[in-house]
């Protein structure tokens, strides 16, 4: 028995194929802080991170910088597994879970040891692959707060 398959059919699949491929993460990323919204955080004004990308593995480094000469680092190293991983933040230590939404996306949860605070982030890179947006929301002992970074690849 043969199974004909025409060109359309054909192409459907292999682009089908192409969309399902995670969009690679590597590169070094620079925020743009003028197409950001802040919200009530306090806004820095330099952030540089350098992501290192192998499906599903996931290694990344940045360092923040504020106005008033504040410099903080991040780090981390982990799977966007849906496995939770030790992590250092300016609010605590505590455990953050990745995980992969879509071929564009990834959301990660952070919770702190004491359960005070919890970031939730959406990351998405455009199709370019030239800009990435995160969506952030913390719940805090002081209240809820949300902001969007919007970043460019260099």
């Amino acid at each position: 028995m043969r199974i004909w398959l025409s060109l359309p059919a054909v192409l459907a699949l292999a682009a089908g194929a192409a969309v399902a491929q995670p969009a690679d993460l590597t590169g070094s990323w620079h925020l743009n802080v003028g197409k950001s919204r802040w919200g009530s955080m306090a806004k820095p004004i330099s952030v540089v991170m350098t992501i290192e990308h192998r499906e599903p593995r996931l290694d990344y480094h940045g360092v923040v910088q504020y106005a008033n000469e504040d410099t903080r680092e991040f780090t981390f190293s982990g799977s966007m597994d849906g496995s939770a991983y030790a992590m250092s933040r300016s609010f605590g230590d505590g455990m953050i879970t990745l995980r992969r939404i879509d071929a564009w996306t990834v959301e990660s949860v952070f919770r702190t040891s004491d359960g005070r605070y919890v970031e939730t982030a959406q990351t998405t890179i455009a199709r370019s692959g030239r800009t990435l947006t995160r969506r952030l929301r913390l719940q805090a002992p002081d209240g809820r707060k949300s902001w969007t970074e919007h970043y460019e690849r260099r």
